[in-house]
């Protein structure tokens, strides 16, 4: 661990004995202890019982993903993309990058559209703000970052920079047919490296004054404007979320419709609240989910050991403890692992696993993380898809929670989601939340579509793919859509539970006897000791350590 700490084991429990240095801290600051947790593996193991995988091939095969995709694009109307497209410029396309022209045409009829079915002149207002800055349209990122350029100096235009661009070989020359994508392609792939690797950057901004000094300032200028752009995503994607722009029932917002979804798998009336959206340079398009911690999970997690800690955290709130989580040691960079009697368990901590996880840890807050680079339009899609893993996920949580009671539990077992359920549910549910958007305005539902096309042409058996299938057969099998995102959730980490429900064995019942697949590797679970602290200026200072081996086990000495 990170304080050079040996591990005994003591009756069950493996102490850690720290240096003389970690003497207790004095009473007035506030002490916690965060309780050991183990998370349970996620494997990306397919797991599906035999008879489902048949109704879910019978019920929606692949080729009609295809065909899905095909009829979306024919009603924008759109050029689909054929097949060695999908596998090579998908991504491209998505942001902008391929065929720009023709999407940057149906994106603003897209616009337009939207505009005008706007209901309330406020809202509209704020729409011209963000999509039509000085009177001109403003669909993507690339546009964005060429207005705010623009409005700093109105002589800069994107073929400014093409002399350098292919001085320093970050365009071909031969492409200058397609300019219009080869620049922003050039400088958008330059300002994700400007934050992703500073070297490489450093680098590359040198090779362009060399290749051509006199004509660089254009290119940094464009380069300001990517970075000053992010805020123009987020905006652009909170007024989807936030604002009624949808004109049914006087006006509505996408959080409207997630609300209208959720309301009966939360039996609540409270509003769901939407993510905050962080522009995050991927290089690529992509979303990811970053998980809050919900109340209830949380007075699990942690205890107050001390009046000042209570106090604290009364003051502070939960997101300022989960913060100063990120503060500590990360511990040993190499692969730990602890052998039990029964199975191998790999060591971590909480802040080396917020940096290793594409989701992060125990985040402050639900957040969606999302390339700026992916149009905005089509990117909606994706959103409302991460959203829906959240949205998920918490339920889970919560009632994993809940189903705690009072019991005083030391070791916190966070459960899984089988994979194909978990981006199945997703794909599923963000279609049926959007479908009165997408039936208007059928380039908001494109990107997700498309994204399923091409990765069904490449791995019959992808997440996204496979997974919408299987939720789309189990949907067919019960009367209701709420039924199956309760059963999702009850069977989230063991699927082949399915079965026993008397609806889809009876629905599912031609297929009985088919055998399930299974292929990978079984990783092994995680688990994180157990860590008291203090925290002063909300930097946590670590007092002990502790493993607790899982009710009969036994460390391997």
């Amino acid at each position: 661990m990170a304080l050079a700490l040996s591990f005994l084991v003591l009756g069950g429990t493996v102490a850690a004995q720290a240096p003389d240095s970690a003497a207790p801290y004095p009473q007035q600051l506030p002490r916690f202890t965060l309780h050991e947790i183990v998370i349970e593996r996620n494997d990306s193991l397919l797991r599906i019982p035999g008879p489902w995988l048949r109704a879910a091939a019978r019920t929606f095969p692949d080729s009609l993903v295809t065909r899905s995709y095909v009829v979306a694009a024919s009603r924008i109307p759109l050029t689909p993309l054929g097949q060695a497209a999908l596998e090579s410029e998908r991504s491209q396309h998505v942001m902008g990058l391929y065929h720009r022209a023709e999407l940057l045409e149906a994106s603003r009829r897209t616009l337009e559209a939207i505009r005008e079915a706007i209901p309330s002149d406020s809202t509209r207002a704020r729409f011209d703000a963000i999509f039509r800055s000085h009177g001109q349209w403003v669909v993507d990122l690339h546009e964005a970052a060429l207005a705010w350029v623009r409005s700093r100096n109105p002589a800069i235009h994107w073929a400014d920079a093409w002399r350098t661009l292919v001085a320093a070989h970050w365009v071909d020359p031969s492409d200058s047919s397609i300019a219009q994508e080869a620049i922003p392609r050039a400088l958008y792939g330059l300002a994700v490296l400007s934050e992703t690797d500073s070297a490489a950057f450093s680098d590359a901004r040198a090779g362009l004054w060399r290749a051509d000094s006199s004509s660089a300032m254009p290119v940094f200028a464009l380069l300001q404007g990517y970075a000053a752009a992010r805020q123009w995503y987020a905006a652009a994607l909170g007024f989807f979320l936030n604002q009624p722009w949808i004109p049914d029932g006087g006006g509505r917002s996408v959080r409207d419709l997630v609300n209208n979804e959720w309301r009966h798998v939360l039996a609540s009336d409270m509003a769901v609240p939407v993510p905050a959206i962080e522009p995050h340079w991927f290089g690529y398009p992509q979303a990811v989910p970053h998980y809050g911690v919900p109340p209830r999970l949380f007075a699990r997690l942690v205890r107050a050991e001390n009046p000042t800690g209570t106090e604290w955290l009364r003051r502070q709130g939960q997101a300022a403890l989960l913060r100063s989580l990120r503060a500590l040691p990360q511990g040993d960079s190499t692969l730990v692992l602890l052998q039990t009697s029964s199975e191998t368990l790999r060591l971590t901590t909480v802040s080396r696993q917020a940096r290793e996880s594409l989701n992060g840890f125990l985040e402050p807050q639900d957040a969606i993380a999302i390339d700026p680079g992916y149009s905005p339009l089509l990117g909606l899609g994706a959103v409302v898809h991460e959203w829906q893993h959240l949205l998920f996920r918490r339920c889970q949580l919560e009632r994993y929670a809940d189903g705690l009671g009072r019991r005083d539990t030391r070791i916190v077992r966070l459960p899984a989601v089988e994979p194909h359920l978990a981006e199945g549910f997703a794909e599923w549910s963000a279609e049926r939340i959007l479908d009165p958007v997408v039936r208007r305005w059928p380039l908001i539902g494109l990107g997700e579509l498309e994204k399923r096309a091409g990765l069904v042409q490449a791995h019959s058996d992808d997440q996204h793919a496979l997974g919408y299938a299987l939720v789309r057969a189990l949907a067919a099998a019960l009367p209701q859509p709420g039924l199956t995102t309760a059963l999702l959730l009850r069977y989230a980490d063991a699927p082949a539970g399915l079965l026993n429900e008397p609806k889809l064995r009876k629905a599912w019942s031609q297929y009985h006897g088919a055998s399930q697949v299974e292929a990978g590797s079984v990783a092994p679970r995680i688990l994180m000791p157990e860590v008291t602290f203090t925290i002063e200026d909300g930097v946590p200072d670590v007092e002990s350590t502790r493993i607790l081996l899982p009710p009969g086990s036994d460390a391997r000495r």
